[in-house]
């Protein structure tokens, strides 16, 4: 028999393993609704099912989300668009991203139906960006974003067909769809969400051929990816344009530039929408009667498409980056890495970032000028400043950033904690360098962004031999002729990207290099405003030719010029001189480098 007191060690021990059962349970649960990124794609199904039968409008909507296989998995199996792997090889293309994003296409899945299921609230639509944003709100934000419709989503209803919206909210780049859009900015990229939804089915492109991202893994940190792994990153919103080039580029074989779809058509907008063909002089009156289809063309018809990725091309150009950098078929530098396949690379957009704001994060001997960032201080001088004079190392050195100057430089997000484009990583590595992200750039690095991650050396849409063609005819091709005057010269300077490190002020007033109170450029390179004063213009026609063999040590680039192009800048630069009297001109002879022969 037992006696009392093995009993009380009995329900002792057992009181024991109890509790802790308890507190693995409690701990397990508790982590759960902490890290739902680490949720099974079968939690996220059970939710769906619950959240889509508590708002089904009828019975039989109910009984189909209530029979929801929570552990069916939903792929989608891409033939036309192969994915492409970064050593250049490609693999089929499967997408398991609707066995998470089970309410995609779902338009009882907004924001203030999720929100009003999970937190027994009802938010107003023009509240949902700051309610979502609220720390205290992540995993209703999570939900938000996984089981939520995706943006564009038409409620097609014949008793009440109406369109959904979408927001932004202050912490999050992402739309998240509403009752209804708050901002014009909104409503136009819900109306531009649509027409791409109905020219971009699911079934048929799947969801990584667009946002990019793991569709094979069927868990969230796995499937997004992050820049610190080596699966492929979604990308982010202000980013989407890199995908769209994929089939929407097309090389120019007569100018040897890229151009992207065209704005689409009130015509072509109907037909995408409505299925019906429609023309021009029919069009006022279908869309009389069609209000839907009116907004869309409203906000969608005859507006550019693929901007950031137009602005991203010029900017390569006009920033000088092809003097540096090879895209074959594009541009022919040959002094920084080549960015023909940089899209296929693993968290490119992030590096690309990186190095734009601050070129020395990875390499501190780069020479790529910083474009985008201003001199807060000498990162030379020793703490106590002890070199030439006791400046502080707070002291701004780079006229742009001086705060005396009406255009004082405002920091960019990327180094403003709080801000969604915050990035700890490059705000430490820019002030380690001693340079401020300027704020007034930050479309432009988003743009250069989104034009170097869209090169992967591979387009949908055309042929490899139509490729091969492009690239055959820009190899042979030729810089043209032109006249030799100044006036070109001046032409060819702006077109050339010579700005972006050369700066030019009047030479006829005192002044502060680089200061945009006087003049326009860069202060990468030296100051050009005295020129024809310092040096003859046979010395800068050759200097064009091999800038190190005249200034050893020379960071500029030999830029694929003829030699009347040469001519012409030459022309130009040894223009640039005071109006006085007496003003001299450098013979050939009295600065050429002693025993130079031409190239």
């Amino acid at each position: 028999m037992f006696g009392f007191k093995s009993m009380v060690s009995k329900f002792a021990f057992w009181s024991v393993v109890l509790l802790i059962l308890s507190g693995v349970t409690l701990y397990k649960a508790t982590w759960n609704n902490q890290n739902a990124s680490t949720q099974p794609f079968t939690h996220w199904r059970g939710e769906y099912r619950d959240i889509a039968a508590a708002l089904a409008p009828d019975a039989t909507v109910r009984q189909a989300a209530l029979d929801t296989n929570t552990g069916e998995v939903q792929q989608v199996t891409v033939l036309e668009f192969p994915l492409l792997k970064i050593d250049g090889t490609s693999q089929q293309r499967v997408d398991r991203c609707q066995s998470c994003h089970a309410g995609l296409l779902d338009p009882n899945m907004t924001a203030e139906k999720i929100i009003k299921f999970r937190d027994k609230v009802s938010i107003p639509t023009e509240q949902v960006g700051a309610y979502l944003s609220d720390p205290k709100h992540a995993e209703t934000l999570e939900a938000v974003k996984t089981l939520g419709a995706h943006p564009g989503i038409r409620v097609e209803s014949a008793e009440n067909a109406h369109d959904l919206g979408v927001i932004h909210g202050d912490k999050f780049t992402y739309g998240v769809v509403t009752e209804a859009s708050v901002t014009e900015q909104d409503k136009a990229d819900y109306q531009y969400q649509k027409v791409n939804l109905k020219q971009h089915p699911f079934p048929t492109f799947g969801c990584t051929t667009c946002h990019y991202g793991t569709g094979r893994e069927l868990i969230q940190d796995s499937a997004h990816g992050t820049p610190e792994t080596s699966l492929t990153p979604m990308l982010a919103a202000r980013y989407m344009e890199a995908a769209c080039a994929q089939c929407h580029a097309q090389y120019d074989q007569k100018t040897f530039s890229i151009s992207y779809q065209q704005p689409l058509s009130p015509e072509r907008i109907i037909k995408v929408l409505d299925g019906q063909d429609v023309t021009p002089d029919q069009t006022a009156s279908y869309l009389e009667k069609h209000p839907l289809t009116a907004a869309t063309v409203e906000y969608v018809a005859n507006k550019p498409l693929m901007q950031s990725l137009t602005k991203g091309q010029q900017l390569f150009k006009s920033q000088a980056c092809y003097g540096c950098h090879k895209i074959e078929g594009f541009a022919k530098g040959n002094v920084g890495p080549e960015l023909t396949y940089e899209g296929r690379v693993a968290g490119s957009t992030a590096t690309i970032s990186h190095q734009l704001w601050d070129p020395r994060y990875k390499v501190a001997s780069c020479v790529m000028p910083y474009f985008f960032a201003v001199r807060e201080r000498n990162t030379d001088l020793p703490p106590n400043g002890v070199i030439g004079s006791p400046k502080a190392l707070t002291a701004i050195v780079d006229p742009r950033a001086d705060p005396k100057n009406p255009s004082h430089i405002t920091k960019a997000p990327v180094a403003e904690e709080g801000t969604v484009e915050y990035n700890e990583e490059i705000a430490a590595t820019l002030k380690q360098h001693g340079y401020i992200p300027d704020a007034a750039r930050q479309g432009d690095v988003d743009a250069l962004v989104t034009f170097i991650a869209s090169q992967t050396g591979q387009n949908y849409a055309s042929s490899q031999s139509s490729r091969l063609t492009s690239l055959a005819a820009y190899n042979i091709s030729r810089p043209g002729d032109v006249p030799v005057t100044v006036a070109q010269g001046k032409a060819l300077f702006e077109a050339s990207g010579c700005y972006s490190c050369h700066y030019i002020g009047d030479p006829n007033k005192s002044h502060v290099t680089g200061d945009p109170k006087f003049g326009k450029g860069g202060i990468a390179g030296p100051e050009l405003s005295w020129e024809g004063t310092r040096h003859s213009q046979k010395w800068i026609v050759e200097h064009y030719k091999n800038p190190q063999a005249f200034v050893p040590g020379s960071i500029m680039p030999i830029f694929p010029f003829s030699d009347s192009q040469r001519a012409a800048l030459s022309a130009y630069d040894t223009s640039l001189r005071p109006a006085k009297a007496g003003a001299k001109i450098v013979s050939p002879d009295q600065d050429l480098p002693k025993g130079y022969k031409d190239q």
